[in-house]
């Protein structure tokens, strides 16, 4: 491990060694400037852009809080500079010249206060719902009204490229293990805690959402699938403002979140405070037929669902100095869960075919849960050409849930008690973690460099107790229970080059280097093989990338790179955790991470056509595998597969069809492969599937934006070894505005005609027969509101980079 850290000071040597590496060029330029008002106070947070010949787009920036700006590695030629400020009149430079290596320094320009009213400012500011960016794509949220008055999870289901299967686990162009950031900060939940925070956020709290399918080496090589960052509003202006929003949905059971954003900011300090509260009743059914060993088993599910929760984000930012930045910021996350599952299971002797008992089993399931996670950054811009980016974060994860389970079998006429079996556990979860990174960033003409090195730290410890009933008392059973302590030590090392090649080409390169101890350890009365199970290794992730871009017409990249996800901690836990009698959990203290190697090629025609070509390799990918344990009997536990294969083609287009109507057209197709021998039991599946879908916006009388999309999936492949088969779904958004645009009343229709609530799935293996459908609540209208008021009118993002990435992602129920 100390090896790893000799890297950085070696990388800081090659920094200011690399001009004569790769010769310092003399072509390019510079242009700068400042604005000042009127009285010559100086202009913040202007937008800046950079044209070639008055129509060719180059490059864009953001006025500093001295209203000056520059733009380097200027190539010779003529320019002009549009500047826009909400708060002063559009302003346009005349054509200018840029010699080889001049330094242009523009005379002072002085702005004239806006003479429009907002709302004519804000019309001519619209964005289109889907943005192409040379390292990702990025769905604009606040343009869709169907996104409004819905939550978090249902945002990642409009996503492109986005989809879902009935666990909720995410997938990015058919990739598993997708990493959620919040505003560049890794949500650091994972399992039905991110699941239940996802919802418990408004929609209208949600300015957009960055979809990025091969991170760079500068990112945790954690997660196979990619990162999806969630970029929440900030509306910060000189003085105070924000916003009030409430949302309910009806469907089988009613859902609620309400939203309070606030936000206060000057010139030295920006701060934000946001409140979410959520009521989410759900309503599962889970209906299957299953032949094992000679058996027949007929299941009927009903689980009722409720999760009350709450999650308070707040920042602070101060600017110390010119060049240095200090940010704080916190986020803390409750959720309080109440699940009744009952069950009716007939069971059969097959051949002859015998009703022979039912077994009626329930699970009571109750529990609480919290998450504090804190953020210290600090930025130092050193010079004009280089940064230093310093990071603290730590977190904590606490839960305690208790499951009581009857369980009693009938004769066939379901009245006759043949046995009862009552049981009952406790588990409690504490998990502990911090880490700290730095990056350097050095620029010269024509390259980038970044290197930066991370350690973390986690500590995670489980309890997990089980008890029999004897005469209604709990009696602790200490051959079923156990302790488990989990310890996990990641460093890891980086570098990133990014060199432009000519006016149109740019390689980027990195390398990023993790060396990972980690030791589970058991105590428990029972003598087990994998008491203590302690690994060491060290892993190589390279990531290179080449792109084109001529400014004008394509774009076009390709990119290769390594990447791993590790298990859950709860997943390494050996224990069993019963659902019923007949099917239990089972964690692995043996699963091994999982590697993957991504290349993708993408192909932008002027910022609408857009293209994605992929391919991934999966090693030792792992999967929740249903098991038979006895004659009806299953476990669920997870396994590492041998190799999965990915193979993905994704495209998006807008089409303008009146100056009312626009559409979104939206279509992945993708082939995908498990094979693998797990406990002697042969998965050999595979499948070509497919999704579109279509989005409707349209503007209707009255300034009412009407959308609606309809989305068709085929069937997929679900947990690696069953078959999900396809469906299709229609939505509605209705969104209209008042007050000057302050006041937004919404409705909003899912699954209107009830088409996309059923998933039947079926598999075969092992020695198992399974067939049956899953229903969700799907089909849902609902009502929303948003006001907004303060100060609305300048707009500053406060962002922070999290050092804690994976780790915290990691936990899960």
């Amino acid at each position: 491990m100390r090896k790893l850290f000799i890297i950085a000071p070696v990388l800081l040597f090659y920094t200011f060694t690399l001009p004569s590496v790769f010769g310092q060029t003399t072509d390019t330029g510079s242009v700068s400037g400042k604005f000042i008002s009127e009285t010559g106070d100086p202009v913040v947070y202007a937008s800046i852009v950079l044209f070639q010949n008055d129509s060719t787009f180059v490059k864009s920036t953001i006025s500093t809080t001295e209203g000056s700006f520059k733009f380097k590695n200027v190539y010779p030629g003529k320019y002009t500079v549009i500047i826009k400020q909400l708060e002063f009149e559009d302003y346009k430079t005349s054509l200018f010249a840029i010699a080889p290596g001049e330094d242009k320094v523009l005379p002072d320009i002085r702005l004239k206060p806006a003479s429009n009213t907002l709302d004519e400012v804000v019309i001519t500011q619209k964005k289109s719902l889907i943005t192409v960016k040379p390292d990702k794509l990025v769905f604009n949220v606040a343009n869709s009204p169907s996104a409004s008055g819905t939550n978090g999870l249902d945002l990642l289901r409009q996503s492109p490229g986005v989809t879902l299967d009935i666990d909720n686990s995410i997938s990015l162009l058919g990739k598993k293990n997708v990493q959620i950031y919040i505003n560049d900060v890794q949500s650091r939940l994972s399992g039905d805690d991110l699941i239940s925070f996802l919802q418990s956020m408004s929609s209208d709290n949600v300015d957009s959402i960055e979809i990025i399918s091969n991170p760079p080496a500068k990112y945790d090589a954690e997660g196979t699938g990619g990162i999806i960052n969630i970029r929440l509003k900030r509306n910060i202006a000189t003085g105070f403002n924000g916003s009030i929003s409430s949302n309910g949905t009806k469907g089988v059971e009613y859902r609620y979140n309400n939203n309070l954003s606030l936000n206060f900011g000057s010139e030295k300090i920006k701060t934000n405070l946001d409140l979410s509260q959520s009521s989410l009743n759900y309503l599962e059914r889970f209906d299957d037929d299953k032949y094992q060993n000679n058996y027949f088993l007929q299941l009927s599910s009903r689980e009722p669902k409720i999760t009350n929760a709450l999650n308070v984000g707040f920042g602070i930012q101060a600017e110390l100095s010119k060049n240095q930045r200090l940010t704080f910021d916190g986020r803390a996350v409750y959720n309080k869960t109440d699940n009744q599952l009952n069950s009716i299971t007939n069971i059969y002797q097959d051949v002859p075919r015998e009703f022979q008992e039912i077994l009626k089993s329930q699970s009571f399931r109750t529990g609480n849960s919290s998450n504090y996670i804190f953020n210290l950054n600090h930025f130092w811009n050193i010079g004009e050409s280089s940064s230093l980016t310093t990071n603290f974060s730590a977190g904590t994860y606490e839960s305690d849930r208790n499951t009581f389970q009857p369980n009693t079998y009938f004769e066939p006429d379901g009245t006759t008690v043949i046995s009862q079996e009552d049981t009952s556990f406790d588990s409690d979860n504490t998990i502990n973690l911090w880490s700290g990174k730095m990056d350097f960033e050095k620029s010269w003409d024509k390259t980038t460099f970044t290197i930066g090195v991370k350690y973390a730290h986690i500590l995670t410890q489980n309890g997990f107790y089980f008890y029999n009933y004897q005469n209604n008392n709990p009696v602790l059973d200490p051959a079923r229970s156990n302790d488990f302590e989990y310890t996990e030590n990641v460093a890891a090392a980086y570098a990133n080059l990014n060199f432009k090649i000519s006016n149109s080409f740019t390689l980027n390169t990195g390398l990023r280097v993790e060396n990972t101890y980690s030791r589970g350890l058991l105590t428990s009365e029972v003598a087990v093989e994998n008491k203590d199970v302690k690994r060491n290794y060290t892993n190589f992730f390279p990531n290179i990338g080449i792109s084109f871009d001529n400014q004008k017409d394509h774009n076009f990249s390709f990119n290769i790179g390594r990447r791993i996800t590790r298990p859950n901690y709860q997943s390494l836990n050996p224990f069993e955790t019963p659902t019923s009698q007949l099917v239990v959990w089972k964690g692995n203290p043996f699963l091994r991470p999982n590697y993957i190697m991504n290349y993708q090629l993408s192909y932008s025609l002027k910022q609408k056509l857009i293209t994605t070509f992929a391919f991934s390799k999966t090693k030792d990918f792992f999967s929740n595998i249903v098991e038979v344990l006895n004659e009806n009997k299953t476990q669920i536990i997870p396994r590492n597969v041998q190799k999965s294969n990915n193979y993905a083609m994704s495209l998006t287009y807008p089409l303008t069809l009146a100056d009312f109507w626009e559409v979104l057209i939206f279509g992945n197709l993708y082939y995908e492969t498990f094979e693998g021998n797990v406990n002697n039991n042969v998965i050999d599946i595979e499948n070509t599937g497919w999704n579109y879908r279509l989005q409707n916006m349209i503007t209707i009388p009255k300034d009412i934006l009407l959308e609606l999309t309809f989305n068709h999936n085929s069937r997929w492949i679900w947990r690696g070894s069953s078959y999900i088969k396809g469906n299709y779904g229609l939505n509605f958004g209705i969104r209209k505005d008042f007050l000057n645009k302050n006041l937004q009343l919404r409705i909003t229709g899912n699954d209107i005609f009830r088409t996309k609530s059923e998933y039947p799935y079926y598999l075969n293996y092992g020695g198992i027969d399974l067939e049956g459908v899953y229903t969700m609540d799907n089909q849902r209208f609902g009502l929303g509101i948003t006001y907004k008021f303060g100060n609305q009118n300048a707009k500053n993002k406060i962002k922070s980079e999290g050092g804690l990435d994976e780790e915290l992602n990691r936990i899960s129920e």
